[in-house]
């Protein structure tokens, strides 16, 4: 029993320490406007502002994208996210879209360092490449 007790106080103490991601955002923004989608547990929503029309998207996140979603923060360190050099500048001369992405936390927002779309630091490349699978999912729903 009182090994039980022990172990129990063990996986709870290791469990507190881990910062639970409750909702992820990918923003693009171009000269044309800003696009943000937003994923949590229960939704995927896209929006975007500028030139034209805003629109505003929302459905259903499957088991399947948030468990992927949460698989990808096995290397993130998300601490150290705003300091990550992005690996190219394309975004400088207008040749790619700024993006960056943020993790939302119960207590905090955790901002990465702006990088060119679909080309973060390799620690982020996991979890982007989850957002660009639900981004094409809702092109295919569209």
């Amino acid at each position: 029993m009182r090994y039980l007790v022990i172990g129990f106080l063990a996986v709870m103490l290791f469990a507190c320490k881990e910062k639970e991601v409750s909702k992820f955002e990918y923003q693009t923004v171009t000269m044309m406007g800003k696009t943000t989608l937003v994923v949590t547990q229960d939704l995927v929503t896209v929006d975007f502002a500028g030139r034209g029309e805003p629109t505003h998207y929302e459905r259903a996140t499957s088991s399947d994208e948030w468990v992927t979603l949460m698989s990808s923060l096995t290397t993130v360190k998300l601490d150290e996210i705003n300091s990550l050099e992005a690996p190219s500048n394309k975004r400088a001369t207008d040749a790619a879209p700024f993006a960056k992405m943020l993790f939302h936390t119960p207590d905090s927002t955790y901002e990465s360092a702006s990088f060119d779309h679909k080309n973060p630091h390799v620690m982020l490349m996991p979890t982007m490449e989850a957002i660009l699978k639900i981004q094409e999912a809702n092109k295919k729903k569209n």
